[in-house]
């Protein structure tokens, strides 16, 4: 009577199909992100249509209207920012269930598949924050030049303070880039050291 010897990838393909399970996992999170996607592009146009109608109304007051520019270049910015994120979120799902074939596939490879998922997911993380921090160092940089356009802030104190918040914000986001950089740094160390 003669056995044949099956894989550790063949049994677990032939009882739990892992690639196409993964497939379809993928497939939902894509479909979940674009869902997400099409809801914030949609908060945005209810956003930008709710900021038009305040400014029409306000318009006739001689109210000014800077603080709804900065509403509206806040939502798009926020919105812009969400949508990078949910596509560094599929992106990530995908090297997960990479990483995960190639260990059903071939278990002795395990430690470099899993070294390599770790740096990945280590430099998306950081591209991640990046991008937030690139976010929030835009919006500063409108709210200081919106305000400082303002009437009588040149030379007031006022002008003053929104410099003096930028360059904290500043410095603030370059020491936070500096920590990300040495995280990241450390990490490839130590998965070059695995």
């Amino acid at each position: 009577m003669s056995k044949t010897t099956k894989t550790l990838a063949e049994t677990i393909d032939a009882t739990i199909y892992t690639a196409d399970a993964a497939k379809l996992i993928n497939k939902g999170l894509e479909r979940g992100v674009e869902a997400g996607k099409a809801t914030l592009d949609l908060a945005a146009a209810q956003g930008a249509d709710i900021l038009d109608a305040i400014k029409k109304a306000l318009k006739p007051t001689q109210a000014p209207l800077f603080a709804l520019d900065l509403a509206g270049e806040a939502l798009t910015g926020s919105v812009t920012l969400q949508k990078s994120l949910l596509d560094m979120a599929v992106l990530q799902s995908a090297s997960i269930t990479e990483a995960a074939q190639e260990v059903i596939a071939e278990p002795t490879k395990a430690q470099a598949g899993i070294a390599k998922l770790i740096q990945t997911s280590v430099d998306r993380t950081v591209a991640a924050q990046d991008s937030v921090l690139e976010y929030a160092a835009a919006q500063t940089k409108s709210v200081n030049s919106t305000v400082k356009a303002q009437a009588n802030v040149a030379g007031s104190p006022v002008e003053t303070v929104v410099d003096s918040i930028q360059r904290g914000v500043e410095t603030a986001i370059a020491t936070q880039k500096e920590i990300l950089a040495n995280a990241a740094k450390a990490s490839k160390n130590a998965v070059a050291k695995a």
